[in-house]
């Protein structure tokens, strides 16, 4: 028979509602926390300053890659998001580029260089715990459920037993699939941008990885042998070239041939993730019929060409736009 707690645990999971991703969020957290504790003692006091760390994280790395909406208000930002996006803000300001990488990764840069800000950031995230998650998430059925964990309203943490904690330890990477799993479902709700799962979860995997754009070259020169910018139009030295998404990839989280042009590496970075214009769309898809016919009538076949014309034919480019945009 399985142990109560961890019934209940998953059950909270499975039917926690839809409004933000919060539960999702602290239900992480906790398990992050019993993989990494020591259990000297019967009773653990995990302190809210501890899972707001890792709550940072997940929103973090969410973001800056994806950028994923996570809550139903979609004219209210969730707080913690609010005060996470402020953070990665000051972060490239500090680092003066705009490249997305892991908090993992900078964690030390930005205890160390954004000392105010990051404490900041974790303080109203404690709050936000305090005020909205640490209490509701054992609230169930209209009772607090303390087998859980004990936790007293305005308190700075929880009180949980080192056999609860064991129970998340043992029981972690089936917990880390529901609760992703769960986290993809409620994001889908929110997001229209495709393959939310995946993203949830190579981005738990720290799989995040940009793949080599050099082989889709041969194809872009049938159309633009002379290489020039599809940003400035001007033509681009070899030291100088840059393949890049029209339509972001932190949206489409995909390499594909309809979306990608030649273009300096110094427009590439002053475009960095914004929403191309309606201008830039229509001329990506006359780009796009333009191409296909030359591949056709050089003969080249293969999955490329294949890909490009079914895009064309189902008008990916409006459709993701338009996706990308709302």
């Amino acid at each position: 028979m399985e142990n109560d707690f961890y019934n209940l645990f998953k059950r909270i999971i499975r039917e926690c509602n839809y409004t933000n991703t919060y539960k999702m969020a602290w239900a992480k957290a906790l398990v992050e926390i019993a993989i990494e504790k020591e259990y000297t003692d019967k009773i653990v006091e995990i302190s809210l300053k501890e899972i707001a760390e890792k709550i940072i994280k997940y929103y973090w790395n969410q973001t800056i890659f994806f950028d994923l909406i996570q809550g139903s208000n979609l004219t209210e930002t969730p707080l913690i998001l609010q005060y996470t996006k402020q953070l990665i803000g000051e972060y490239y300001e500090s680092i003066e580029n705009k490249k997305p990488e892991r908090f993992e990764r900078v964690e030390n840069y930005i205890k160390e260089s954004l000392t105010n800000e990051y404490n900041y950031c974790i303080n109203k995230t404690v709050k936000t715990l305090k005020a909205d998650v640490s209490w509701r998430f054992i609230f169930i059925d209209g009772q607090t459920h303390t087998e859980i964990y004990q936790y007293n309203k305005g308190e700075n943490y929880i009180k949980i037993s080192s056999t609860n904690l064991k129970v998340l330890k043992e029981n972690s990477e089936d917990l880390f699939d529901l609760i992703n799993y769960r986290w993809g479902l409620i994001l889908e709700t929110f997001n229209i941008s495709p393959r939310i799962n995946k993203k949830v979860k190579i981005i738990d995997e720290q799989k995040v990885k940009r793949n080599s754009l050099s082989k889709f070259r041969e194809y872009l020169d049938i159309e633009n042998p002379e290489r020039k910018c599809f940003i400035c139009g001007k033509k681009i030295d070899e030291k100088d070239l840059s393949i890049d998404h029209v339509i972001p990839w932190s949206y489409l989280y995909s390499d594909d041939l309809w979306n990608l042009v030649y273009v300096h590496k110094s427009c590439n970075s002053c475009k960095s993730n914004v929403i191309p214009a309606k201008k830039e769309i229509e001329k990506l898809k006359e780009r796009n019929q333009k191409l296909i016919k030359m591949l056709e009538s050089s003969n080249k076949r293969g999955k490329m060409v294949d890909e490009l014309k079914y895009a064309n034919e189902k008008d990916y480019v409006d459709k993701f736009w338009i996706a990308c945009k709302s």
